[in-house]
């Protein structure tokens, strides 16, 4: 890779994809919705998915498009924070899209996805052709993907990442839980029996990046560690990389649903997914261990 676009790269994933491409030499552009964005040693282009606008030179001479762009769905799930976690994925695939198709640019398109995309389940190891959950979370997947598969009608590479639980002290799933383990009131969640799909973000960064570089690679695929672990053995890592206690009782399913609404689900929701698919690809993890993946994003920060 030369040159590529990155939407949604100011986010969690996006700053560390950013950096190991400007670490191997690659020209960076972003796509942003803030007029006077800046970031070191990136350009940016202004784009309004909202609207389905964005800047055209944005995609000159791009060969690869990393598309992250999409609102937190950890917020409380009203009617219009639900629109908001559907559009922002939507349109801006919908954005690309237009773009793209009046363009002649041909560049890769590995988007992101997520695990949300399958149902919730103790006991099934998900694969890639499993069928989707049709709930808010599955329904917003599915519909972020297929806006991202039409890019396929324009004869270009397409991959979409299924994305676990991201460890990135910085933010994401991990920053919210470290508050009370910090204090020391850390426990399971629920049952404490569901899996979670954890991935380092340097892993998915450079999973990012060997998807794109291998010509071979398209459609989907699952993006987690090797060793996924259900939610009570997690926070029993997590407390131990912290030096902290874990021996408070589980907080039961219906407090989190009292405090959360519907977004609760995120936190009840067990899924455990293969990754035989990117294995097989020859993507090597270098964070096996989820106590070491914590302890080094811990001691990062």
């Amino acid at each position: 890779m030369k040159k590529v676009l990155i939407t949604g790269g100011s986010g969690l994933v996006g700053k560390t994809l950013t950096r190991l491409l400007l670490e191997q030499g690659v020209e960076v552009h972003w796509l942003s919705t803030r007029k006077s964005a800046s970031y070191p040693n990136v350009t940016i282009h202004y784009w309004n998915p909202s609207k389905l606008e964005m800047e055209e030179a944005a995609l000159g001479g791009v060969d690869t498009v990393f598309n992250l762009a999409g609102a937190n769905v950890a917020m409380r799930w009203t009617e219009e924070n639900k629109r908001k976690i559907m559009d922002s994925r939507v349109q801006g695939a919908q954005t690309l899209y237009n773009y793209l198709a009046n363009s002649g640019a041909k560049p890769n398109i590995v988007s992101a996805s997520a695990v949300g995309y399958y149902p919730s389940d103790y006991n099934k190891l998900y694969i890639e052709s499993d069928a989707p959950n049709n709930d808010f979370l599955g329904t917003v997947v599915q519909k972020w993907e297929e806006a991202v598969d039409q890019m396929t009608k324009l004869n270009l590479r397409v991959v979409k990442l299924r994305i676990g639980i991201v460890l990135d002290k910085g933010g994401g799933a991990l920053g919210q839980m470290l508050l009370p383990f910090k204090l020391g009131v850390g426990s399971p969640l629920g049952s404490g029996k569901q899996w979670m799909p954890w991935i380092h973000v340097e892993d998915l960064a450079r999973m990012f990046i060997h998807l794109a570089e291998d010509s071979s690679a398209s459609g989907a695929y699952n993006a987690a560690a090797e060793n996924q672990v259900r939610n009570k053995e997690f926070g029993a890592k997590l407390a131990k990389a912290l030096n902290r206690p874990y021996f408070f009782p589980p907080v039961p399913a219906f407090a989190l649903k009292l405090v959360l609404g519907e977004m609760a689900f995120i936190a009840l929701m067990s899924t455990q997914i293969s990754v035989e698919k990117v294995k097989a690809t020859g993507f090597e993890w270098k964070h096996t261990d989820l106590l070491e993946a914590l302890e080094d994003v811990i001691d990062r920060y």
